[in-house]
């Protein structure tokens, strides 16, 4: 069928699956539509499954990585639990394996989510929740985080907060641009982990004014007018902003944004979403009387301190899910991003090696892939199956290493020495 065709039965089958509007499927399509990413099944003239990807890089420094992003269309009803949407996952995902490395989702409910780890997808996109109630102060947290800065350099990063002007984005063509070009080199710089990067086009479809979501969007400015940071945000049920995403230059950006966003909304509570754990450990810390502090002290009416050690890895939440499609390359892009890991690795059940184990020799044949010193080759080798200084795993045991959730110990580094492919992911459209 022609494209205006299936664009219209996938605009019905989106109704009819999700229970969402048309015309919010209609404007994601007039920014994303092509077939070259949608993969269907039709039955008697009529659309009964389907599946649609949008493209995005995913980059660490000049690396990058190809990932593509599955919307939620799936199976009518008469058509589910009879295995269409599986058959049709995997031709998607073997279709997809020539011009990406990866596929990802995100599952709206943990029925989804416990599908589709049944299909080879592993929680991989994980977020830390910082909440705070409507009586939180903002910029006392910007004064309390330079309290060990020099009192002069005190002094004048206390001027750069009071000399930032924050607004709403209005829709202004000059600024969405501006703000497009910010995130973009936002986005360019970051090295904290495999961030998701957007395009022009992404950024034009989240800022137009059209945007079904309708997020709220503020926006801070320095005393010359150039944008120093861009907060994504959306109201929720029980008086709660949830930010879904905060772009900023500095602290100082960031703290105005969220003191202008509480002062927007003074009764409600504030929810921001926390993907990049630049320290995987943080402290609390008690105060208490001194007459309370198990450490000792006068009897009187100052305060002291406790330090309270937590990992904030036990508080992230999954996002979203992923399949990896090209071990090879994400082997390879391990080398190129990661100087100081060293394995050598026998991928048993890749759709491209078969093993022989030759006669009685008790030996193994496949190509080991390598990674030494931030460098990656490949080799086809015969190897006694006792040798230890190569893995020997299955697709699905790599997957699940390369995806776990940050560790809490460094155990499986030391026991495999293969890291975790730290992937992020923020703003998609839907």
């Amino acid at each position: 069928m022609d494209s205006e065709e299936l664009k219209r039965k996938l605009l019905g089958l989106w109704e009819k699956t999700t229970h969402g509007p048309k015309e919010f499927l209609g404007v994601l399509f007039d920014y994303y539509f092509n077939t070259d990413y949608i993969e269907y099944e039709e039955l008697d003239g009529k659309v009964v499954s389907a599946l649609c990807g949008i493209p995005y890089n995913f980059g660490y420094g000049s690396n990058k990585l190809k990932g593509l992003y599955i919307i939620p269309l799936s199976a009518e009803e008469g058509f589910r639990k009879k295995g269409v949407l599986s058959d049709l996952l995997r031709k998607f995902n073997e279709k997809m394996k020539e011009d990406f490395d990866f596929t990802f989702l995100v599952p709206s409910n943990e029925l989804l989510a416990n599908y589709f780890g049944t299909e080879g997808y592993f929680s991989t996109f994980f977020m830390h929740e910082e909440r705070y109630t409507p009586l939180h102060d903002f910029r006392n947290d910007y004064l309390l985080w330079l309290n060990e800065s020099d009192e002069r350099i005190r002094q004048l990063k206390i001027g750069l907060m009071d000399d930032l002007r924050t607004e709403e984005f209005s829709g202004d063509s000059v600024v969405k641009q501006e703000i497009i070009d910010f995130i973009e080199k936002s986005e360019k710089n970051t090295q904290a982990s495999v961030s998701l990067s957007h395009t022009s086009k992404d950024l034009d479809y989240l800022l137009n004014q059209s945007f079904p979501q309708k997020l709220n969007i503020f926006v801070a400015k320095d005393p010359e007018g150039s944008v120093a940071g861009v907060a994504f945000c959306h109201k929720e049920e029980l008086k709660r902003i949830r930010v879904e995403a905060i772009y900023v230059e500095d602290k100082a950006a960031y703290y105005s944004l969220l003191d202008f966003i509480k002062q927007s909304f003074p009764d409600h509570s504030i929810s921001v979403n926390a993907t990049d754990s630049k320290n995987l450990t943080l402290s609390l810390v008690q105060y208490t009387y001194a007459s309370e502090n198990p450490s000792g002290g006068d009897l009187d009416n100052t305060f002291g301190n406790i330090e309270i050690p937590f990992n904030v890895n036990k508080l992230l939440q999954p996002k979203g899910m992923a399949t990896l499609l090209k071990l090879d390359r994400i082997i390879e892009f391990i080398a190129a991003t990661r100087s100081d890991v060293d394995f050598r690795l026998h991928i048993r059940d890749n759709d491209a090696i078969r093993d022989n184990v030759t006669g009685d020799s008790g030996e193994l044949k496949g190509e080991v892939l390598s990674v030494k010193n931030g460098h990656f080759s490949r080799e086809m080798v015969a190897y006694p199956i006792k040798d230890k200084s190569i893995l020997n795993l299955t697709q699905k045991e790599v997957t699940e290493l390369l995806l776990r959730k940050n560790d809490s110990s460094n155990l499986i580094m030391e026991a495999f020495g293969i890291p975790r492919l730290n992937l992020q992911m923020r703003l998609l459209p839907c």
